[in-house]
C-alpha cells in the first residue's frame, strides 16, 4: 500500500512539473525559458527535475505529449459535439474550433509547431513528437473525409492541414481569426471539387 502511495505521489509531481513547464515554455519560448525557470514555478528543486526528467529536451518531449493530449481529445470533443451531420463538415470544423481560440485571445500558436520550429535540425525527438501531432490531426480529418466516400481523402486531408498551419501561422501575425475563416473558406472548396468529381 505503501509503495503505491509513493508512486502516485511520484507520479503526481511529475505531471504537476510537466503542466508548469508546458505553460511557461508556451508563454516564453523554448530556448528562452531556462531550468531555473520552471523550477522557480513548481517550487521543486533542480535535484528532484532531474529525477524525473534527464534533459530540458526530455521535458519539452512531455510537454509536448501533454499538449497533444489535451488538445486532440479538445478538438475530437468539439467535433462530436457538434450538430453538423455532413462527414466534411466535421473535418472542417477543426477551422472552427482554432477561429473560437484566436477569438478568445490564444494567439500563443500551435505549441508543437511552435516546438518544432525551435527545435529544427536540431533535436530528432522532438521534432518527430511535434509531427505525430499534425499527423494524428491528419488523420482525424482523412477519417471524416473517408466517411464522405472522397477517393483521394489521404491528400485532400493533407492539403486541409497544410492550410491548418498557415492559418495558425498568420493568426500569430494579425492577432486575429481572420485567416482561419479564409483557410476554411479555402479547405471547403477543395472538398467541394473533390465531392463534384465523384458525382
Amino acid at each position: 500500500m505503501e509503495k503505491k502511495t509513493k508512486t502516485a505521489l511520484k507520479s503526481t509531481k511529475k505531471e504537476e512539473i510537466i503542466k508548469s513547464a508546458y505553460e511557461i515554455f508556451y508563454k516564453n519560448g523554448f530556448h528562452a525559458t531556462g531550468v531555473d525557470a520552471i523550477v522557480d514555478s513548481t517550487g521543486i528543486s533542480k535535484r528532484t527535475l532531474y529525477k524525473h526528467f534527464a534533459s530540458k529536451e526530455i521535458l519539452i518531449l512531455a510537454a509536448v505529449g501533454y499538449y497533444h493530449q489535451i488538445t486532440y481529445k479538445a478538438i475530437s470533443d468539439y467535433i462530436e459535439k457538434s450538430t453538423a451531420d455532413k462527414p466534411v463538415d466535421k473535418a472542417l470544423m477543426i477551422f472552427d474550433f482554432l477561429a473560437e481560440l484566436v477569438d478568445a485571445g490564444n494567439l500563443e500558436g500551435c505549441f508543437a509547431m511552435n516546438a518544432k520550429t525551435e527545435y529544427s535540425n536540431k533535436a530528432i525527438e522532438i521534432e518527430s513528437a511535434c509531427d505525430g501531432h499534425v499527423n494524428a490531426l491528419r488523420g482525424l480529418i482523412e477519417k471524416y473525409l473517408s466517411e464522405a466516400k472522397i477517393a483521394q481523402s489521404e491528400s485532400l486531408s493533407l492539403q486541409i492541414i497544410m492550410l491548418f498551419e498557415g492559418a495558425i501561422l498568420r493568426n500569430k501575425a494579425t492577432k486575429n481569426s481572420v485567416p482561419t475563416k479564409l483557410a476554411k473558406s479555402a479547405a471547403k472548396s477543395i472538398c467541394s471539387q473533390n465531392l463534384n468529381a465523384i458525382l
